[in-house]
């Protein structure tokens, strides 16, 4: 590997976590320039013993500018994909143009993609945002681009023409893949315009309580090769949990919101509970939990604030995203640990856990898919809304097809290597973690759901009895200890409250960025938020001290201890 290659490889996994496939070269083969001055000639195995040339040999730049004038720029769009990007001819052309496009690249062979990375420095474009590079056969890196790369949802997709004609079948592979890269990336533009105005909202709301609660960032290390066992709430929990149960006392157990109370049931206390989801209904699986004196939370900030009901004193909290109210916090001293998430609770649990240290991390429940017709193991809060259409006339079986029947149908092979039901945002999770696993090499991933589509090359099937076998017993009241030591509030909030000052004295004009679907209503519900009881309770100590240091009356108050 020249070291041009591998300092774009390097920019390509720090900008989009992304690791290229590792594939033989046998397909593509590069022979040395005729004559003084010409550029290497590329050849790709067409299958019939012919040997045919990707480039032009005498003049590859102009070659590409016609691509460039024919197809790629037409419409000067902001964002392309290109399915085969040469040796990255056609990214010069871009460049040189001053187009602002920002481009990914989809190759279907890992060795293109080692040819375009060795033949120029291509971090500047890679570090901005404006390259991205994904390779096949599995194309890793899809969730990390679609959330990453603006307008790559809707963005044309071009082929390049001599890869269309020697490899038509690659080429449909990678069809699919860019199929799957639009969707992802249509969910996430979806969920965070549906979701903004709500997680402004419970942010806010939960800013007082985030400061006086630990960062996740506290976690990071903390349990270094300890064994983590992460558990879901899929339909398969109900098979495996007992296999849980016999060595629960082996691993950290790290519950996903909704598992934490079918795991109570039964007598396994996790360490930690992950919840992400800002939804009420999301807040009922924590907040109906029957005092779970022992399990501390990791929360992103915007969770309904009823979640946190059994969690005072016990809360690390992170966030996803730098979305709205974060910068204006951030001005205000307050900043929590940025995880890398995917849509769902168990990517936020997974990229926790790898952050922890732990190995090996070893799934249970995470089927992410409909085992058995079923959306959900039994047990969790979800129970009671069932029993109630049961009650009504209704059937479980009917109840279960409703929930499923939300989503169009997608059939994935699973683990044994059959067809099995799931969804497109299931399976775009499955990819993510995939990524994820590969990319946390060489930490031991294991999947012992025993259902489900959550495989691949660095996702091993096994029991979680079996991997745990040879791990002594961990002690609870040490690891209890030692995340009660690492739980360490930040300074008052006195600064926090400061800015919500500002904004009353604003008369609650709030921040341009602070975009909501009704700011008329919402201002309302903001000022509610900001406006509680401890702000309330930081004002009177305010004018207490001011009251105390006027002149007539000599201050017995120190500003930087009294004051909250």
């Amino acid at each position: 590997m020249s070291t041009v290659h591998a300092d774009n490889a390097q920019a390509l996994e720090r900008r989009f976590g992304i690791r290229l496939d590792a594939d033989g070269d046998e397909r593509v083969r590069v022979r040395s320039p005729l004559a003084p001055g010409a550029h290497v000639a590329v050849e790709l195995d067409a299958g019939d013993g012919r040997w045919l040339r990707l480039l032009s040999a005498r003049d590859p730049m102009a070659e590409a500018a016609r691509w460039a004038d024919e197809t790629v720029l037409d419409g000067q769009p902001e964002t392309v994909v290109l399915i085969g990007g040469g040796l990255g001819y056609i990214v010069d052309v871009i460049e040189r143009r001053g187009s602002p496009a920002r481009v990914v690249v989809v190759e279907p062979h890992a060795g293109l993609a080692r040819l375009l990375l060795e033949r120029r420095d291509w971090r500047p474009l890679i570090e901005a945002g404006r390259l991205a590079l994904m390779t096949g056969p599995g194309y890793g890196g899809t969730s990390a681009v679609a959330q990453q790369v603006e307008g790559v949802d809707t963005a044309p997709v071009h082929v390049h023409p001599a890869l269309a004609r020697i490899w038509p079948e690659a080429v449909r592979d990678a069809r699919a893949a860019v199929e799957r890269l639009q969707f992802e990336a249509a969910s996430n533009r979806h969920a965070r315009r549906t979701l903004a105005g709500r997680y402004l909202r419970h942010t806010l709301a939960n800013a007082a309580r985030v400061t006086r609660e630990g960062d996740a960032a506290a976690l990071e290390g903390l349990f270094t090769g300890t064994p983590a066992v992460i558990a879901a709430a899929g339909p398969s929990l109900d098979r495996n949990i007992n296999d849980l149960h016999l060595v629960r006392d082996r691993a950290l157990v790290v519950a996903c919101d909704t598992a934490v109370r079918p795991l109570l049931s039964i007598g396994i206390e996790p360490q930690l509970a992950v919840a992400v989801d800002p939804s009420v209904a999301n807040a009922c699986h924590l907040g109906a939990l029957h005092e779970p004196r022992r399990t501390w939370l990791a929360a992103e900030a915007s969770l309904h604030p009823a979640a946190f009901a059994h969690f005072e004193g016990r809360t690390f909290f992170f966030r996803i995203g730098d979305h709205a109210p974060w910068p204006w916090l951030q001005a205000a001293g307050v900043d929590r640990l940025h995880l890398n998430v995917w849509g769902s609770v168990v990517t936020a649990a997974l990229d926790l856990v790898l952050r922890m240290g732990c190995d090996p991390v070893i799934f249970v429940g995470a089927d992410l898919a409909f085992t058995d017709n079923r959306p959900y193991c039994r047990g969790t809060t979800l129970e009671a809304q069932w029993a109630s259409w049961v009650a009504g006339g209704d059937t479980y079986e009917r109840a279960f097809a409703l929930l499923m029947d939300r989503w169009p149908r997608t059939d994935e092979i699973d683990v044994h290597g059959l067809p099995a039901r799931t969804a497109g945002h299931l399976v775009s999770f499955r990819d993510w973690m995939r990524t994820r696993a590969a990319g946390a090499a060489p930490v031991r991933v294991v999947n012992a759901t025993g259902a489900g589509i959550l495989h691949g090359a660095a996702i091993h099937p096994a029991s979680a009895a079996t991997t745990l076998a040879s791990h002594p017993t961990l002690d609870p009241d040490a690891v209890q200890a030692r995340l009660a030591a690492v739980h360490r509030p930040a300074p008052g909030p006195a600064t926090l409250f400061e800015r919500i000052d500002e904004l009353a004295r604003r008369e609650w004009r709030l921040p341009d960025d602070w975009t909501m679907p009704d700011p008329a209503g919402d201002v309302q519900a903001l000022r509610a938020a900001l406006d509680g009881p401890e702000y309330a309770v930081w004002q009177l100590a305010r004018r207490a001290m001011a009251t105390a240091q006027s002149p007539s009356r000599p201050s017995t108050l120190t500003p930087s201890t009294d004051l909250p």
